[in-house]
């Protein structure tokens, strides 16, 4: 068998643990590096040719995990459950750090959208919304004291967290502004008056990164990845995720069409009406949140990690940030501080 050679995997080991997944010899083994997300994680697509399979995906962990359940394979099973369409872990190898995983598809949710239509962008959302409401529901007690994301949520203390991520990577790292005190203080004080509004509602499993590079698509089967680091928060918090996404940007009416979409099909589910107004609000102030997280995330990854892959990206999403605080008069205070440092 031969096999072509790839920095930190070693094609000898990995030819034997897919032999003996299979069953089978193999007569030739590609690896290729994917692009990997903002984390330490890395990914590899193996191809080969057998009559069961004809290509797999290997994640290494950023750093090995000892435990019989790392996160990732722990969360898995959770959603597995559940018939969430996420990969079958094939092999865990603890001490490489290195999990085998199902080839759910060859692109992404981002690729195939733009590649469609108007209204057959509308049905994949749908149909990724519909998905979403199923990782939303409710769990039977013992299917939640197994799952390590009901031992984790989106409080004051990690929001704020988050936040103060992006102050510090954005607008301190990449653009290189001194902030003073005063300033400093009343971003974290309107901050915290965001905050304060998204902790007083009701938490839901969350995936934390759904969105449509998270999204694999093989034909128009739907494959769900990167949910590893799962926790409790708000429902809009997956959905802003989605629909205010860094890498696919929706018009507004389709947004609110999906939006409404979501609503209706929740009410149906739970059979009682939802306070639309409400939902509303809470939606863009965690898009607020949620938004700015991930541009602190992308400045991150620029002057910490030298990639640039991501700074494309900051310019839509700070215009879904800027576009909240319009539609919200009590946060103009708070606009008015953070764009003097972001324009």
């Amino acid at each position: 068998m031969k096999m072509n050679r790839t920095p930190d995997i070693d094609p000898g080991y990995v030819s034997g643990v897919i032999e003996e997944i299979l069953g089978s010899r193999i007569d030739h083994t590609a690896i290729a590096p994917l692009p990997g997300d903002a984390s330490g994680r890395r990914y590899f697509r193996v191809s080969f040719k057998t009559e069961k399979r004809e290509s797999l995906i290997i994640m290494k962990l950023s750093e090995p995990d000892e435990s019989e359940q790392p996160p990732f394979i722990n969360i898995q099973n959770y959603l597995k459950n559940k018939k969430i369409p996420v990969p079958d872990i094939l092999y865990y190898d603890r001490t490489a750090g290195l999990i085998l995983l199902e080839d759910l598809g060859p692109i992404t949710l981002e690729e195939r959208l733009k590649q469609e239509s108007l209204p057959a962008v509308k049905k994949l959302y749908k149909e990724a919304i519909d998905i979403l409401l199923r990782m939303q529901g409710k769990s039977e007690k013992k299917e939640r004291e197994r799952c390590l994301a009901y031992t984790l949520e989106f409080d004051e203390e990690k929001l704020m967290w988050e936040l103060d991520f992006f102050l510090t990577h954005m607008i301190e790292g990449l653009l290189k502004k001194r902030m003073g005190s005063a300033d400093r203080e009343q971003l974290r004080s309107g901050f915290l008056s965001v905050i304060t509004l998204l902790t007083r509602e009701k938490k839901v499993f969350t995936h934390r990164d759904y969105h449509s590079r998270n999204i694999i698509m093989n034909g128009d089967t739907f494959g769900i990845v990167d949910f590893q680091d799962a926790r409790m928060g708000l429902c809009q918090y997956d959905l802003a995720s989605l629909l205010r996404d860094s890498y696919f940007v929706l018009d507004e009416e389709t947004k609110e069409e999906l939006v409404d979409y979501y609503i209706g099909e929740k009410e149906g589910i739970e059979k009682k009406k939802i306070d639309r107004k409400q939902f509303l609000k809470v939606f863009d102030y965690m898009s607020i949140q949620r938004n700015l997280k991930a541009v602190g995330t992308f400045s991150y990854q620029k002057v910490a990690k030298k990639n640039d892959r991501y700074l494309q990206h900051i310019g839509d999403t700070l215009e879904y940030v800027k576009n909240n605080f319009e539609k919200h008069k009590e946060l103009a205070a708070l606009g008015k501080v953070l764009w003097k440092y972001l324009e």
